[in-house]
């Protein structure tokens, strides 16, 4: 009986004393920033594609439906020409008959005229004589014309709209605040040896309000295309791969130089049950934190980004000053080493992701200082090694 009154003492005790840590997990958009920033009152963006296509969908279809109505005006034509090709077929066929059956008696007469031997070889090797009458000509009428859809894959037709519409910088909206103006030209192939190369000059320029900031040219440089002759390959089809790559490499080229990039991230916050109101502060640092890594979308523009963040190091502030409350010698202690091991990890947790160095550094060193008081765990030592080579790295 004593033995089970232990028991049911330590479970109480647990329950009185012990914070159960609980977790909520966010997914949101981190960004990472550009290598050249562009000046803060800039807002917004455009793009101007210029190339040197002009042909349209309208234009091909049309030239389809011409080219259909001269084969059919033509059709008469090629039909009678086809009768009268086939009437000499079959005038010449008994003169084609009579002319095989005298070169196989020739071949024949020579064959016989050889040793057995030589016979027997010739049989062996295939090439013994062998009377090959020429079939007699059938006729097969020409096919009616009939109109079929052209591919229009393998034509060089662009909206050049859509092209610029596609091309986003990333933290930014349309508008006008800088613009990125691509000329285009047309796909120049050259062959050496038998091999196919090619090079497609389109220059980037990138300008205020204040003029040119900066200008870039892609593909002016020879590229191997084929081991093929260009006769053979259907250019039209590599050009037109080759402007939706150049246009998607510009567009990495700015995002990585100007834009700023979302990148998925997911995060865990760690905080105690409040159901008696002991944690209201940490409740409140929670809900705020979570509520700005919500606003943190893919498409989120840099302003509103800013303000997020804003409240996240309002949420840290919050987390800062709970983590005062700390008693770290008394497990019984509402806010004991268990809160203060979730404060710390929330916090290093969202400087590491957010690319908070100083902040990171900071919290880090104070955790240090009550290493020992904390007690981590074996999985809390290799989660808070993990971090530490995170925060070093940044």
């Amino acid at each position: 009986m004593k033995f089970y009154l232990h028991i049911l003492f330590l479970l109480l005790t647990i329950n009185v004393f012990g914070q159960r840590i609980l977790e909520e997990k966010i997914t949101y958009f981190n960004i990472i920033e550009p290598k050249e920033k562009l000046d803060a009152s800039i807002k917004s963006y455009d793009v101007i594609v210029n190339i040197p296509y002009t042909m349209t969908v309208d234009d091909v279809k049309a030239q389809s439906l011409k080219d259909f109505e001269a084969e059919k005006a033509e059709y008469q034509n090629v039909l009678k020409q086809s009768k009268i090709d086939f009437q000499s077929k079959l005038d010449n066929h008994d003169a084609e008959v009579a002319q095989a059956k005298e070169n196989y008696e020739s071949e024949m007469k020579h064959f016989k005229s050889l040793s057995l031997l030589e016979r027997l070889a010739l049989t062996d090797q295939g090439k013994k004589p062998v009377l090959k009458t020429p079939a007699k000509p059938t006729y097969v009428e020409p096919r009616k014309p009939q109109y079929q859809e052209p591919r229009l894959a393998d034509y060089l037709i662009f909206d050049k709209e859509a092209l610029e519409d596609n091309i986003k910088l990333n933290g930014f909206d349309k508008g006008e605040g800088v613009t990125f103006t691509i000329n285009m030209s047309k796909m120049e192939f050259q062959e050496n040896a038998g091999q196919t190369f090619y090079k497609q000059p389109t220059t980037l320029s990138i300008s205020t309000s204040n003029g040119i900031i900066s200008e870039k040219v892609f593909g002016d440089e020879s590229k191997f295309l084929t081991a093929s002759s260009s006769n053979t390959i259907n250019l039209n089809r590599y050009e037109k791969d080759n402007v939706n790559k150049t246009l998607a490499e510009i567009e990495k080229y700015i995002n990585e130089n100007y834009g700023y990039t979302p990148v998925q991230k997911s995060i865990s916050i760690e905080f105690p049950k409040n159901k008696k109101r002991e944690y209201d502060g940490l409740e409140k640092a929670k809900i705020t934190a979570i509520s700005a890594l919500r606003k943190m979308t893919k498409n989120t523009s840099v302003d509103r980004r800013n303000a997020a963040i804003a409240e996240i190091e309002k949420a840290e502030a919050l987390w800062q000053a709970e983590l005062e409350k700390v008693d770290y010698s008394d497990k019984k202690a509402t806010y004991n080493a268990d809160i203060a091991k979730s404060i710390f990890f929330n916090l290093l947790t969202i400087q590491t992701q957010l690319g908070q160095k100083e902040k990171a550094e900071a919290t880090l060193s104070a955790l240090q200082d009550k290493r020992i008081d904390l007690d981590l765990s074996s999985s809390e030592e290799t989660r808070l090694a993990n971090l530490e080579t995170q925060i070093y790295k940044l």
